[in-house]
């Protein structure tokens, strides 16, 4: 009998890897968390758009490091950033059972291709980072995903040929909740109250992710992973 589930699409700050944020993260590695908090809360009142987002946050890593900053610094920092042992060990028990995974993240390109390659996903979309030929970082970049991973939830799923009634959303965040609202299985993964609404099933642990499966699979009664 096919799976109820075809399609495992994940979030990934805060899910698969150790930091909240990625974003976040090379904040605090340049040390400019507090201009780049004021920069949120003008994208969140609506005076500025994700891309003029993206530009001003990079633009404070920039003047960090003086106006020049090579892409392999932000690589050597993102290291920093471990993926899960769960994460590997739950997607390789998911794709066991046939069922396709992809990431969806509103972080950065080169974190999540990382990811994707530890966990085995075979698709992922990500906001990309933009270098000159020299490998310089330039101000701004492709916001590939934004604010709204919904429409990158659509893609992927229709790229693999995977309906979205077939597809379950694995996140964290407010950030989620529209992706979440488009899929057939939406799960909530350790968030505190945000995904309240959106999120059918709610799992603190990523294996607990296998047993949902499971048990959609076999039909049975899965309200012990009720979001309440």
């Amino acid at each position: 009998m096919r799976s109820r589930v075809r399609l495992v699409t994940f979030d990934v700050d805060g899910v698969l890897v150790n930091v909240k944020s990625s974003w976040r993260f090379l904040h605090s590695y340049f040390g400019v968390e507090e201009r780049a908090e004021e920069i949120r809360k003008m994208f969140q009142q609506g005076l500025i758009d994700y891309v003029k987002w993206m530009e001003m946050d990079t633009r404070l890593w920039i003047e960090a490091r003086g106006g020049l900053l090579k892409r392999d610094e932000i690589v050597r920092a993102l290291s920093q950033v471990k993926v899960e042992e769960e994460a590997v060990a739950a997607v390789r028990e998911l794709k066991r059972r046939g069922l396709r995974v992809a990431l969806v993240s509103s972080g950065l390109d080169l974190l999540v291709a990382r990811v994707a390659e530890a966990v085995g996903a075979e698709v992922w979309m990500a906001n990309k980072l933009s270098f000159d030929k020299r490998g310089y970082l330039l101000p701004g970049g492709f916001p590939t995903v934004g604010a709204r991973k919904d429409r990158a939830v659509r893609l992927l799923s229709s790229t693999l040929g995977i309906t979205l009634e077939e597809t379950m959303y694995v996140g964290d965040s407010e950030f989620d909740a529209a992706a979440m609202r488009v899929v057939g299985y939406s799960v909530a993964y350790r968030d505190e109250g945000s995904l309240r609404g959106a999120a059918r099933f709610r799992v603190e642990r990523l294996g607990e992710l296998v047993e949902l499966v499971d048990c959609l699979e076999a039909g049975g009664d899965c309200s012990r992973f009720f979001y309440l």
